[in-house]
């Protein structure tokens, strides 16, 4: 099971959780018994839990995900002619989980790299990836005439604003886990039964799907919820949940319209300013 990708449209701020105490994705483990061993506990099947877990996730206000998607499933290939549909990158997406003041990364091999980030309705993608894309998006007799250098070099160290109209669309948590919600809710999960494991410190419930293709790593103790999804391609996990970073604005923009004004000068080209003054 792989998500299909989708994008969202948000404008609203987001903010963190004010307390530990309130933060039902904290580690409430038992303590251990005089043996060492945690106590045991009947294993819920993922039908049991899912409704819970589905809930607690959607109604977090960060999370960072990290995994593998293909280029068409994550609607790349419509964004950037360059990235083949096939391509399978390594996706990071942090922050606020509808996609507002949030970071998404994704990077399929040399060319095929990218982050962008919106912040309080803006969208910003990091230069020195824009250039690439720009420069493949450029009509043929404008490519021919400007060096990618050129390109390049205004573009370095600067963050290109995307959107200003308070607009900003980015790939984001929620799309991913309401997707996989759908999905999982069309399988008999009832007939998902699980093993309680330690991993990495942590208890955990493992559920695998019949095929074995399938795996949820859902925390045991406090409200479930995912930390890890494994199928036959990709393994994401979910982590800091309600702790993830809220990025910032960057420091250092520019804007599209500076950028074309800036071939334009470069080239000796009339801007649209200079037209409109004639």
């Amino acid at each position: 099971m792989k998500p299909t990708a989708v994008t969202s449209l948000a404008i609203a701020g987001t903010l963190l959780l004010t307390s530990c105490a309130s933060n039902p994705f904290a580690d409430d483990a038992p303590e251990d018994s005089d043996d060492g061993t945690v106590a045991e506990a009947e294993v819920p099947s993922l039908g049991e839990i899912q409704d819970e877990m589905w809930e607690t996730m959607l109604a977090a206000e960060t999370v960072t995900i990290e995994g593998q998607v293909e280029a068409g499933e994550a609607d790349l290939d419509e964004l950037f002619e360059q990235i083949d549909e096939d391509a399978v990158g390594d996706i990071t997406i942090t922050g606020a989980l509808d996609g507002t003041d949030s970071e998404m990364s994704y990077a399929a091999g040399e060319g095929n790299t990218f982050t962008q980030r919106a912040v309080g309705g803006v969208e910003y993608f990091r230069g020195e990836d824009f250039g690439a894309l720009l420069y493949g998006n450029l009509d043929d007799d404008v490519a021919a005439a400007v060096e990618p250098e050129f390109i390049e070099d205004l573009v370095a160290d600067q963050w290109v604003e995307f959107s200003a109209d308070g607009s900003a669309s980015i790939f984001s948590a929620e799309d991913f886990l309401g997707i996989w919600q759908r999905e999982l809710r069309e399988e008999d999960t009832d007939a998902i039964s699980g093993v309680r494991e330690t991993r990495d410190g942590q208890e955990v419930y493992v559920y695998a799907q019949q095929d074995g293709e399938t795996e949820y790593v859902v925390a045991a103790d406090g409200q479930p919820h995912l930390l890890e999804l494994r199928d036959e391609d990709s393994t994401y996990t979910f982590t800091d949940w309600n702790s993830a970073d809220i990025p910032e604005e960057p420091e250092n923009v520019i804007t599209l319209d500076d950028i074309f004004d800036a071939i334009a000068d470069h080239q000796g080209w009339p801007t649209e300013e200079d037209v409109s003054d004639q």
